[in-house]
């Protein structure tokens, strides 16, 4: 059957006089690659320019590259909501999922109802705490609802503890996580696919490379994250050493987080295996992951032999199904676009 053919808003984040993130045009290339009409629909701060721009754009499906609005990531969950208010169809997880993944201690705590392995944690708020269970330092502290590490750090006393959640609550406006630090290895699993069928792809691995010392804890932090790969620094690989029953029990956990935060389309999922008991345990759900093309769920797609274009064609044909577009909304590449109806009078 020919491939369904949309034309398609590659709707992200842009401040004022910045230039595009390299993940926009990698992410229109592979449309176009598909036989899709891209179109570029850039935002910043504000509400009626999206609505404004994505009306616009007259577009079959938007494709959310939007991880953050008005320079607050905690506001990616409102960008999905205006989006569904307004009705337009979209690629990945919506309101309710963004909702769920991006409040880590609900995360944590639906994660435990359905039996999934965490590092055990406890909360503060500013004037009160509470904890799953007796913990141990050090510990890994965090803004409850942070990403890309943001205000992440490892304490090894109260003293450290009391510093960084004073510090979350003055600088980010949050209540702090708290969690032990799993000593092991860092591996990371994409999900694509909606909740009836998810497909695991391969594992990723976060190798620390020769440069970090014994007494340097490995921790996926800011620096770690976002520092130019050089020799011997953190780098991504695919771990060929682990056994069948291991991968099977994370692939098991990881179906479980994305069908529970109700996410869809593609999400990412990262573990840390114990050393001490080889248990995985599940550190965090990303929905609408970054999705350059060397980052780990485009590394892991590649190596289940899913290159970068049919990557991102898959996510649009989850979408595409959820959305119920197909036969009338067909059209053959590079056909005109209907033209946009006068305004009413």
């Amino acid at each position: 059957m020919p491939q369904e053919c949309f034309r398609i808003a590659v709707l992200h984040y842009q401040p004022k006089d910045e230039p595009p993130d390299a993940v926009v045009t990698q992410v229109s290339a592979a449309l176009r690659a598909g036989g899709h009409e891209p179109v570029d629909v850039r935002v910043d701060e504000s509400v009626s320019d999206l609505v404004r721009l994505v009306t616009r754009a007259r577009a079959d499906l938007v494709f959310n590259l939007c991880e953050t609005f008005a320079e607050d990531y905690r506001l990616e969950v409102n960008v999905a909501a205006v989006l569904e208010l307004a009705r337009m169809p979209f690629t990945g997880s919506g309101t309710a999922g963004l909702l769920l993944a991006q409040d880590k201690v609900l995360t944590k705590q639906l994660l435990q109802f359905h039996g999934v392995l965490t590092p055990r944690f406890a909360t503060f708020d500013g004037l009160s705490f509470q904890t799953s269970g007796d913990l141990s330092f050090p510990l890994v502290v965090k803004p409850a609802r942070s990403d890309a590490s943001l205000g992440l750090g490892v304490e090894k006393d109260m003293e450290g503890l009391a510093r960084r959640v004073k510090k979350i609550r003055e600088e980010y406006d949050d209540e702090a996580l708290a969690e032990e630090f799993i000593e092991g290895r860092e591996l990371y699993v994409g999900v694509v696919g909606d909740a009836a069928r998810p497909e695991v792809l391969p594992v990723v691995e976060l190798d620390f490379g020769s440069r970090w010392n014994r007494k340097r804890m490995k921790i996926a932090n800011r620096e770690v994250k976002f520092a130019p790969e050089s020799p011997g620094s953190p780098h991504l690989v695919l771990p060929t050493d682990l056994s069948d029953e291991l991968q099977g029990r994370i692939g098991r956990a990881a179906v479980t987080a994305f069908r529970a935060l109700k996410l869809r389309d593609y999400a990412r999922i990262d573990f840390r295996v114990s050393s001490r008991t080889n248990e995985p345990y599940l550190l965090e759900v990303n929905p609408n992951p970054y999705l350059e093309t060397q980052c780990e769920v485009a590394l892991g797609a590649k190596q289940r032999g899913m290159g970068y274009d049919a990557l991102v064609q898959r996510i649009v044909d989850t979408a595409a199904r959820r959305h119920g577009l197909g036969g009338a909304k067909r059209r053959s590449p590079g056909a005109p676009h209907p033209a946009e109806p006068a305004a009413p009078h």
